[in-house]
C-alpha cells in the first residue's frame, strides 16, 4: 500500500508531505482546491506521462516520492530483479523529478529506470479510477479484458497458451506474405531478364559491329564523290605522257645519268627513285579500289535498319555497343541463378493451416470458459446493482465469433457488455444506454466484485460518484468500503455519506502565501469531520442543525462499517 507521498512544486502544490494508512481514505476540499492535482502526482508515480505544464509557476523542476509496502507475494519483486534493483523489507521507494528542459529523471529504491520500467511497476502498485477509467470501460475492443479478469487461474494459463501459439501462427503468415510477395516479384523479374535477353540474343552482336557498318554506310552514301575522288587521282598518277608517275619516271631517268658524278645526285636520285616506286604502289592500290568499289542501294538499306536496331539497344542498354552485350551476359547470368523454392512455400501453409486448426480448437475451449465467466459475472454485476439501487437494471454479455481467418490475440470471441436499464426494454450496448452516475454504479459494481482478485496494493477512486445523490450516494459508500477491505482505497468525493463511511479524513484547501496559490492538507479529528461533513452538506453557511445532521451521519456510517465489517 501506499505510506507516504511527498509532492514538491507540483502545479499549485509547493510542497506537501501526507502519510497514508490501510482501509478507506476520502480526500474531500472544495473544487480546484488541488485533490485531483494529488492524484496526478501519484499517477506520476507509478508511470504516467509527465509534462513541463505541471512544474509550479516560477520554479524549474518538480520531484515527487512514494514509499509503497508491498505483499511479500507481489509480482513487483520478480520485476526488481530482472533490472537488478535491490530491495528490503518489502519497501519500495519510487522517486521522479521533471525539469524545465524537460528531463525526465525516475528512481526506483534509488536506482535509475526507464519510464517503462515504472510503468510495469506501478500496474501491480495503484490502480487509478477516473474518467479515463470510465472510457475504458466504454470502449468495447476492451470487454474481452475486462471480462477475462474475471476468469480463474486455469482460463488464464489456456490464454497464455494461446497467446503464445498465435504469436507463432502470426510470425508464420507473415513470413508466407514476404515469401510469397517475393516469389511474386521473382516471376516479374525471370519475366523482364527472359525479355530482356531475347531482345539482345536476337541482334547477335558482335563487339564493333556499330563502327563498322558506320563506316561502310559512309561509303555507300557517298559513293559517286568516292568514285570519282578514285578515278581523277588514278588518271593524275598514272595517263601515259601526263600522269605524275611518267614524269617522275623522267626525273629519275635524268638523274640516273648524272648520280655517279657527285653524292648529293646519289641523294636526290634514291629520293626521287624511292617517291617514284610509292606513287607506282599507290597508283595500283587506287586501281584496286576503283576493281572494288560496288554501290548496293539495298545494301545502304540494310546498314541503315541494323544501326537503328544497335541505337536502340544502346538507349534501352547501353550506352555502348560493347556494355549492350556486357547487360546481356548480366542477364543470362542472373537468370541462371533465381530459384523459387514452391517447396517451402507450400510447407509454409501447411503449417499454418495446422496452427490455424490448433488456435481454432484452443479458441472455442476458451469460449466455453468465457461463457461460464460471463454467466457468473453477470449474476455478480447484477446483484451489485440492485445494492446500488439499480434493482430494474441488467447486465448483460454479448458474444460473437471471429471469422476463421481473422483470429485474433485473444481467441475466437468478440464481447461486448449490455446493459437495461428499465423492465420492458431490451438490452443495449453499454455506451448508448448508461447516465454517468449509472455508469459509475456499473464501475464500481466491476470494482466490488474484483477486489478479492486485484493483483494491486491501492485503488484510487477519483470523483466515481459523479452524478449520483440520497440513498445511492450511501450505496456506493458502503461499496467502497468493502472493497477497502481488500485493498487501501484513496477516494476523492464531494458527497458527504461517502466520506463519512471513510476511516481517515482528509481536507485539501487551497490559500494564498505570499501572493501564490498554495494547496495545503490536513488530517481531520471527529469535530473536523463534522465541520468538513456539515459543509458538504450545507454548501455555504453551517448551523448547529446541519452539525448535528453531519454527526449522526458519522455515526450511522460507523454502524455501516461494523455491519459490512
Amino acid at each position: 500500500m501506499l505510506k507516504k507521498l511527498i509532492i514538491n512544486n507540483f502545479a499549485i502544490i509547493n510542497k506537501l508531505q501526507i502519510d497514508f494508512k490501510s482501509g478507506m481514505t476520502a480526500l474531500t476540499g472544495e473544487t480546484g482546491a488541488g485533490k485531483s492535482i494529488i492524484i496526478d502526482a501519484l499517477g506520476l508515480l507509478v508511470g504516467s506521462r509527465s509534462s513541463i505544464d505541471f512544474i509550479r509557476t516560477g520554479q524549474e523542476q518538480l520531484n515527487v516520492q512514494g514509499l509503497f509496502e508491498v505483499k511479500a507475494s507481489s509480482p513487483i519483486f520478480a520485476i526488481l530483479a530482472e533490472y537488478g534493483i535491490a530491495h528490503d523489507d518489502n519497501q519500495i521507494i519510487i522517486k521522479r523529478e521533471i525539469n524545465r528542459k524537460g528531463r525526465n529523471v525516475c528512481r526506483i529504491n534509488n536506482e535509475l529506470v526507464k519510464t517503462n520500467v515504472l510503468r510495469q511497476v506501478g500496474k501491480f502498485l495503484v490502480e487509478i479510477h477516473g474518467q479515463n477509467q470510465q472510457q475504458e470501460l466504454l470502449d468495447e475492443d476492451n470487454h474481452i479484458n475486462i471480462l477475462d479478469r474475471f476468469a480463474d487461474d486455469d482460463f488464464q494459463g489456456d490464454l497464455v497458451k494461446y497467446a503464445q501459439l498465435f504469436e507463432e501462427y502470426q510470425a508464420k503468415r507473415s513470413r508466407l506474405r514476404t515469401i510469397q510477395k517475393n516469389s511474386q516479384n521473382l516471376v516479374q523479374r525471370i519475366d523482364m531478364l527472359k525479355f530482356q535477353i531475347e531482345d539482345i540474343d536476337s541482334a547477335q552482336l558482335q563487339a564493333g559491329e556499330d563502327d563498322k557498318l558506320e563506316d561502310e554506310k559512309n561509303q555507300l552514301s557517298n559513293f559517286e564523290k568516292i568514285s570519282s575522288s578514285l578515278q581523277d587521282s588514278y588518271r593524275g598518277l598514272s595517263e601515259n605522257n601526263v600522269g605524275v608517275v611518267d614524269t617522275l619516271g623522267n626525273v629519275r631517268d635524268n638523274l640516273e645519268e648524272i648520280m655517279d658524278y657527285d653524292s648529293s645526285y646519289k641523294e636526290l636520285y634514291d629520293s626521287i627513285n624511292g617517291a617514284y616506286y610509292q606513287l607506282q604502289d599507290n597508283a595500283a592500290m587506287i586501281a584496286d579500289q576503283l576493281e572494288n568499289l560496288d554501290f548496293d542501294e539495298n545494301r545502304l538499306d540494310e546498314i541503315q535498319k541494323r544501326l537503328i536496331t544497335l541505337d536502340n539497344l544502346k538507349k534501352k542498354y547501353g550506352p555502348t555497343l560493347d556494355e549492350v552485350i556486357e547487360f546481356g551476359k548480366s542477364a543470362h547470368d542472373e537468370l541462371s541463378k533465381i530459384d523459387i523454392d514452391d517447396d517451402t512455400e507450400a510447407k509454409l501453409a501447411d503449417e499454418i493451416t495446422q496452427y490455424q486448426t490448433k488456435l481454432l480448437n484452443l479458441g472455442k475451449d476458451l469460449s466455453k470458459q468465457r461463457h461460464k465467466t460471463a454467466t457468473a459475472l453477470e449474476k455478480s454485476i447484477n446483484r451489485q446493482l440492485k445494492d446500488l439501487y439499480m434493482p430494474n437494471a441488467k447486465f448483460g454479455v454479448a458474444f460473437k465469433s471471429l471469422d476463421d481467418d481473422n483470429l485474433s490475440p485473444k481467441g475466437i470471441d468478440q464481447i461486448q457488455f449490455n446493459l437495461k436499464t428499465n423492465i420492458g426494454e431490451d438490452y443495449k450496448p453499454l455506451v448508448k444506454v448508461a447516465s454517468g452516475g449509472e455508469l459509475s454504479r456499473v464501475i464500481l459494481a466491476f470494482e466490488a466484485i474484483i477486489a478479492e482478485k486485484m493483483n494491486v496494493e491501492t485503488i484510487v477512486f477519483d470523483e466515481i460518484d459523479t452524478g449520483v445523490s440520497g440513498r445511492v450516494a450511501q450505496a456506493i459508500g458502503d461499496k467502497i468500503y468493502k472493497v477497502s477491505q481488500f485493498l487501501q482505497v484513496l477516494c476523492i468525493t464531494h458527497l458527504p455519506q461517502v466520506a463519512a463511511m471513510s476511516d481517515i479524513q482528509f481536507e485539501i484547501k487551497k490559500e494564498t502565501v505570499k501572493d501564490k496559490t498554495e494547496t495545503k492538507v490536513s488530517i481531520l479529528n471527529d469535530l473536523q469531520r463534522i465541520e468538513a461533513i456539515s459543509l458538504m452538506l450545507a454548501g455555504t453557511k453551517v448551523t448547529d442543525l446541519t452539525r448535528k445532521h453531519a454527526q449522526e451521519l458519522l455515526e450511522l456510517a460507523q454502524g455501516e462499517q461494523q455491519r459490512l465489517d
